[in-house]
């Protein structure tokens, strides 16, 4: 495998430029894992979310009468009114998924199991229906809102992915039990795409690989064009993270100390001066998925700055 720095193509948009039946494969992949997850779990017992039960998790993650996400984003891209910000380089117009989250879970507080796996079986369809149809390849380049600030409709889409990876793993203490590697491998690959589209919109051009036993994630970015690719392994020459994908996704979401795993060697960083080049997108973009591990490493391993605001969450 060359260890050159990957290029990406003009033009391309890491996931969301995958053959659509690929990023199908992948969601549906993740969603079937996640809905088979929840069939262990006590939804009325807490979950690692402080404040959250299991049915609250998964109440959020459903789609419910008034409140259907891919809906929403449809709409979105097909309005076109997100694509002006990103062109003058602004960032704030995020969408606001705590308030989402809280009035979802408020209005479903006593729905049933029936209906908490309905709602989540709702959710997959849509977003299978959505990547079979004509309106994925009519507006799923366009921009639309995210906590991260506008991104293409299709890399939203795909993250969802990191989100129920995570979820998988918060689930734990109402008797989930561990993640299938297909989800906490398509966790990883989500959360390595987003990081990847958020470098190239600051322009940052870099190659950043995320190592782990159940594969190998890397991003490329020039400009702000950049690839996401499924590597069984990462040159041992690039800039990388490497841990078991379960810790992985822990140190991202925040719900692990990045020094401490540091120090038991749990997380490896490789060439940590390469990882320096996503410094920008930490400090601008408040809520990015891994900013809480590299900033952790980097200020354990460098000493430099302090560069995390807050914990990072991701989902639409």
């Amino acid at each position: 495998m060359s260890a050159h720095a990957l290029q990406p193509a003009e033009g391309e948009r890491g996931l969301a430029s995958y053959d659509l039946e690929d990023l199908t494969a992948l969601l549906a992949g993740a969603w079937d894992d996640f809905i088979k997850v929840v069939d262990h779990v006590e939804l009325s017992a807490p979950s690692r979310l402080r404040g959250w039960t299991a049915h609250d998790v998964c109440v959020h993650l459903g789609s419910w009468p008034g409140r259907r996400s891919m809906e929403r984003l449809v709409e979105e891209a097909r309005s076109g009114h997100h694509g002006e910000h990103v062109l003058r380089g602004q960032h704030g117009d995020a969408f606001d998924q705590d308030g989402h989250n809280e009035a979802l879970i408020d209005a479903h507080r006593e729905a049933g199991r029936d209906e908490v796996v309905d709602a989540l079986v709702l959710a997959r369809d849509e977003v299978g229906g959505f990547l079979s149809s004509e309106v994925a390849v009519e507006v799923g380049g366009r921009q639309v809102r995210s906590m991260l600030g506008p991104l293409p409709l299709l890399t939203v889409v795909a993250a969802m992915c990191y989100e129920l990876a995570v979820h998988a793993l918060d689930l734990a203490p109402a008797g989930a039990p561990d993640p299938p590697a297909r989800l906490l491998d398509a966790g990883i690959a989500a959360v390595t795409d987003v990081t990847g589209g958020l470098a190239a919109r600051h322009g940052i051009d870099a190659t950043i690989g995320v190592v782990s036993p159940e594969g190998g994630w890397a991003f490329g970015t020039s400009g702000a064009d950049w690839t996401t690719m499924n590597l069984p392994m990462v040159p041992p020459t690039w800039p990388a993270v490497e841990a078991p994908a379960a810790l992985l996704l822990d140190a991202s979401a925040g719900r692990r100390q990045v020094p401490l795993m540091l120090a038991r060697r749990e997380l490896k960083v490789h060439h940590v001066t390469g990882l320096l080049a996503l410094a920008p997108i930490v400090e601008e973009v408040p809520g990015l998925p891994g900013a809480h591990a590299l900033g952790g490493a980097v200020r354990h391993l460098s000493g430099v700055g302090r560069l995390v605001r807050r914990l990072p969450r991701l989902g639409f």
